[in-house]
């Protein structure tokens, strides 16, 4: 056996540990949430009650409970439980203060967002429901004064609502604070057969 057969051995063992310990890496990167055992809501609901907007804390660098939550936000959260009845969410707008809505399943994945700019008349009203829930209210719904609510059928019965408001300056913060805390979230109960 000469010298390139076993560099050409070793080359090849070398390539094979560097491919096995890359599948080994990405198997346990994709699989490690699913051992985790805690899903986002579990872990919003340790710091809110469904139901109720609570306002998060300022995002630092070394401290964000929001991965890549931008400093200039200030952030609330209204998580939901749709087996205790429907969630509404209220804001009052007004036209040129950015105020965003991101709505979220139990794991965090984005099912529907939207911004101040969607205001009818200055108000935004979602209401958040299941199928059945959906079905009742659609049953009583008034034809000659129709509902202006934006109805949201949930993909799954538990999840979130991240509510973030823009301070443009430092100044402002105190104001997109308060922006922030005069949304309103409450659970609504709807009488289903």
């Amino acid at each position: 056996m000469n010298m390139s057969d076993r560099l050409l051995g070793t080359l090849i063992w070398l390539l094979a540990v560097l491919a096995v310990a890359g599948v080994t890496h990405l198997i346990v990167i994709f699989a490690l949430p699913g051992f985790l055992g805690v899903d986002t809501y579990a872990w919003i609901s340790q710091m809110a009650k469904p139901g109720q907007l609570t306002m998060l804390p300022p995002a630092e660098p070394d401290k964000q409970l929001i991965p890549f939550a931008d400093p200039a936000m200030v952030n609330a959260i209204c998580p939901y439980d749709l087996s205790q009845g429907a969630l509404r969410v209220h804001a009052n707008v007004d036209g040129d203060r950015l105020l965003a809505f991101s709505f979220h399943t139990p794991s965090g994945k984005l099912f529907y967002s939207m911004t101040d700019l969607a205001a009818n008349k200055g108000r935004i009203d979602v209401i958040v429901l299941t199928a059945g829930q959906l079905e009742t209210v659609e049953a009583e719904d008034d034809e000659e004064n129709p509902s202006q609510d934006l109805r949201l059928l949930a993909p799954e019965g538990r999840g979130f609502v991240l509510i973030g408001a823009l301070a443009v300056l430092p100044g402002e913060r105190a104001d997109a604070q308060e922006r922030a805390k005069s949304v309103t979230c409450s659970v609504e109960r709807i009488a289903q057969d």
